[in-house]
């Protein structure tokens, strides 16, 4: 009696341990689902798994916000795959599975194989720019990629294992077109790159004025501030706006200057110190010109003063014609040597006031000339008394004349053989 006792109740010890620790009881269940397209095809792999192992024979059912031929319900393969079709647009499903007993879901959404490759451009601290080229979200290597900016810019690069490729900042600030390619696919995307050019300012003086131009990068930059300083008296010293050419046009300087020019836009500011000279433009046509910037440069500044005065006095001060050194005046404001019309060697004119024997016209030699300026001196004062004589109506004067037979000297009493005081000379009848 005390035998059977003793058993019953090990017997039931026994049964109240494996009621507390059961031997053949299952794993807790880890169920999951994840959807996978095919960068070769489009098409998408449902993998089901449970503590990361595939799940066979598991339920899964498909459901898309709109039309896809990948709608219904499956079971899995020895694999715990599932292989829906590649949509004909992008498209949001629904992919429930279940599995001994066990439920999970997730959303996805499934992009046409044409329309799978993607491309995404960033801009780095240090300018220049960086695309990322992706196909299903998994890098794209090889990937082929050009730029193509507004403004004259242009890049080309390939992109790493990594899928990414660099290509240089653009001068200009500007809006950037990116295509990848790869295979045949293609992706494009747009955005704007900030430019490394600064703003810049430049002058430079010519025959016809001096010229400040503004630029930012390839750029003109029209309706620039630009102020102008000079160390002496300039008369284009004053605050301009730049026209459409980025431009303002200055007065040729009095004297030798140097100018500083400050130009401002956008919140951008650029400097730049020009050495100005005295030049002379020989041409009126030119000076003319030079005359006509200066107005325009006085009516798109700001002076001091009534504008007539200012004119007049720039007008004289680089007039050719007033030059110290200007063609044809001497330092000392008399007759240079190398004067045109004034040197000594000047056809016409002698190397003496007086007159030279080599110049022509005042030759011993010259036709109509005799080579004793006091024979012609007589002669010229022998016609007169003769004419004279005439004029009184002296017969007898004239009679004795006659007699010794001097009207053969024609009134002349020069060497009767000189050329020009000889009775048969040129234009002397």
């Amino acid at each position: 009696m005390t035998r059977s006792k003793t058993l019953t109740i090990i017997a039931v010890v026994a049964l109240v341990g494996l009621a507390a620790f059961p031997m053949g009881a299952s794993a807790a269940t880890d169920l999951s689902v994840d959807v996978e397209q095919q960068s070769e095809t489009g098409d998408a792999t449902v993998t089901v798994t449970d503590n990361e192992t595939a799940v066979e024979n598991a339920t899964v059912n498909v459901t898309a916000s709109s039309a896809y031929d990948g709608n219904g319900t499956y079971e899995t393969d020895a694999n715990g795959t599932v292989t829906l079709p590649n949509p004909n647009e992008t498209v949001t499903v629904e992919v429930a599975v279940t599995a001994d007993d066990a439920n999970t879901s997730q959303q996805v959404e499934l992009v046409p194989h044409e329309e799978s490759l993607d491309v995404d451009v960033t801009q780095e601290s240090d300018g220049t720019a960086t695309a990322t080229v992706t196909q299903y979200g998994e890098a794209v290597e090889n990937a082929s990629i050009e730029a193509a900016g507004d403004a004259n810019y242009s890049a080309t690069a390939t992109t790493n294992e990594n899928g990414t490729a660099t290509f240089e900042q653009p001068e200009d600030t500007q809006a950037v077109t990116v295509t990848a390619t790869s295979d045949d696919l293609t992706a494009e995307t747009s955005t704007e790159l900030e430019g490394s050019a600064q703003l810049d300012v430049s002058a430079e003086q010519r025959t016809d004025g001096v010229f400040v131009t503004v630029t930012h990068g390839s750029d003109a930059v029209e309706n620039a501030t630009v102020d102008v300083e000079a160390d002496g008296d300039y008369a284009g010293t004053g605050t301009y706006e730049t026209d459409e050419n980025g431009e303002v046009a200055l007065p040729l300087p009095g004297e030798n200057v140097t100018i500083s020019v400050n130009a401002t836009a956008d919140n951008e500011t650029a400097t730049t110190t020009t050495d100005l000279t005295v030049e002379f433009v020989e041409e009126e046509g030119i000076f003319g010109q030079t005359v006509s910037n200066f107005v325009a440069a006085l009516q798109s500044g700001t002076f001091d003063g009534p504008p007539g005065q200012i004119i007049s006095d720039f007008v004289t001060s680089n007039n050719p014609g007033n030059a110290a050194e200007a063609p044809g005046l001497a330092d000392d404001e008399n007759e240079t040597e190398d004067a045109p019309g004034r040197s000594g060697d000047a056809p016409g004119q002698s190397d003496a006031a007086s007159g030279s024997a080599d110049a022509p016209g005042q030759s011993g030699d010259a036709p109509g000339q005799s080579d004793d300026a006091d024979d012609a001196d007589d002669g010229e004062e022998s016609e007169t008394e003769d004419d004279e004589a005439d004029e009184n109506g002296d017969d007898e004067g004239d009679a004795d004349d006659d007699d010794d037979g001097s009207s053969a000297a024609s009134g002349n009493s020069g060497s009767s053989g000189a050329p020009g005081n000889s009775g048969n000379a040129p234009g002397r009848n």
